[in-house]
């Protein structure tokens, strides 16, 4: 290929694209993914993790066509899921993933309906897709259609599919490794090489489907391992956890409590081109800007200035499901009850005085197990029937598959004086916050028993 297409990438090394895919990255709306951080406030905690949605979007476009290659795909099949990887970010608001929940909330429920497990970002991906005037310059009407269908996942793309958006897909295989290394750690590390080469093309009576050989389930155990130890090591990083519900809760604020019109206006996805005309025009630091802009009073500016002052709030209790002695209470806490949440925030924030009540968060995080979508990876030999990877992973047929753990955690406006007053506290923290679950718990029972129509009494 010419060197002009050529871009130098610092986890991949040389990506080389055709001209059509060139002119779909110089459009102005892929243009915009560089304005979009990868992981939203990470770089609170790990200082190099600025890196953007454009940089992640060209290496699984990247990991996209060494997967076709290793496959044979037909030429038709290989540009079609080019063109898929590509694109599959394209429609990303700020701070991605963060601001879903805000979404899916505040979208409109009677035009917009969302799928089991989708997302409200990827109805806005498809509908840049079927409408930007920009990529129907290099995206013919036809292909539009095949490539939402490859990203959806529907009938007939299922290998397609597969690398885009599956268990072992494109997407993850480089963001294990550009997260790992603009994070600066090594958690996310794997061998790339060997786990590519090691994928083949299985085809049943039904259809296609990605699975591996046999002599590469070493490299899918460790690729299992670094999404794991990622997962729990820097997505799940405190910090990185408070941040983020730092972030929805001042947005939820701002629009519910603040009554911010261009907010609300933001996050109220409508299906429509003018929706997505205002939508693609924001990116983290237009949001940012905007925000503080607002008057100090406001809650979602008071917030956004501790996050740029990294003034941030304190993990105050962190248990699990064995903390709690009262089934009741453990049922009441990770049944996630937005209202039982709520009522709690305000206990905690009444008991410990807490002036900033709307900052109490309580939140439910699930680390997640070892393996889960890959354990059903098909392995594949000549001569043999295939098999699911759990069946022969010698690591992950012996480990207890358990990990799977969901911890209850509280976030509050505190500060200690010195590590001594750290511990004492937190030690009150814990006996008080779990004395008025179980009390709040009791509550609610002796509600649900009395029948619906009353309110539930904080005391």
């Amino acid at each position: 290929m010419s060197s002009e297409l050529e871009i130098r990438d610092p986890v991949h090394g040389f990506i080389f694209r055709e001209p059509t895919e060139q002119g779909i990255i110089d459009t102005s709306i892929f243009q915009r993914l560089r304005r979009l951080r990868q992981l939203a406030l990470a770089y609170l905690v790990y200082p190099g993790a600025v890196h953007t949605r454009f940089e992640h979007s060209l290496g699984a476009f990247h990991v996209a066509c060494r997967v076709a290659k290793q496959l044979h795909l037909p030429a038709e099949e290989e540009r079609l899921v080019r063109l898929a990887a590509l694109l599959h970010d394209i429609g990303h608001g700020p701070f991605s993933h963060v601001s879903e929940d805000v979404l899916k909330k505040h979208s409109n429920k009677e035009k917009i309906k969302l799928g089991q497990k989708q997302q409200v970002h990827e109805l806005i991906t498809a509908q840049i897709l079927r409408s930007n005037d920009e990529l129907g310059q290099w995206i013919l009407e036809k292909d539009r259609a095949k490539i939402i269908g490859i990203i959806e996942g529907q009938s007939g793309y299922s290998i397609l599919h597969d690398i885009v958006s599956g268990p072992l897909d494109a997407d993850k295989q480089d963001y294990l490794l550009r997260d790992s290394h603009f994070c600066g750690v090594r958690y996310g590390i794997y061998d790339i090489d060997f786990l590519i080469g090691s994928l083949r093309l299985h085809a049943d009576a039904d259809d296609k489907y990605l699975a591996i050989s046999r002599n590469g389930i070493y490299a899918l155990e460790q690729f299992v391992l670094a999404k794991y130890y990622m997962k729990t090591q820097v997505y799940h990083h405190r910090i990185r956890l408070i941040t983020d519900q730092m972030i929805e809760r001042a947005i939820f604020l701002g629009i519910e409590k603040d009554g911010i019109g261009w907010l609300r206006d933001l996050y109220a996805y409508d299906g429509t081109e003018e929706y997505l005309k205002n939508y693609v025009s924001w990116t983290d630091d237009r949001l940012i800007t905007k925000i503080l802009e607002e008057p100090a009073g406001t809650r979602v500016n008071s917030i956004f200035r501790r996050l740029v002052e990294r003034r941030l709030l304190k993990c105050i209790l962190n248990v699990n499901q064995n903390d709690f002695a009262d089934p009741a209470a453990r049922m009441m806490v990770f049944a996630e009850s937005d209202k039982f949440h709520t009522a709690l925030e305000g206990m905690i924030a009444d008991h410990f005085k807490i002036d900033e009540k709307d900052l109490v968060i309580c939140k439910l995080v699930t680390f997640p197990s070892a393996v889960k979508t890959e354990s059903q990876v098909l392995v594949v030999e000549p001569g043999r029937n295939p098999s699911h990877f759990l069946q022969e992973s010698v690591l992950f047929g012996a480990v207890n598959q358990a990990i799977l753990e969901q911890r209850f955690q509280v976030y509050a406006p505190v500060t200690y004086r010195d590590e001594r007053d750290k511990n004492k506290r937190s030690r009150e923290f814990r006996e008080e916050i779990l004395g008025m679950i179980g009390k709040l718990s009791e509550q609610q029972g002796s509600e649900s028993q009395s029948g619906p129509g009353q309110e539930l009494r904080i005391v």
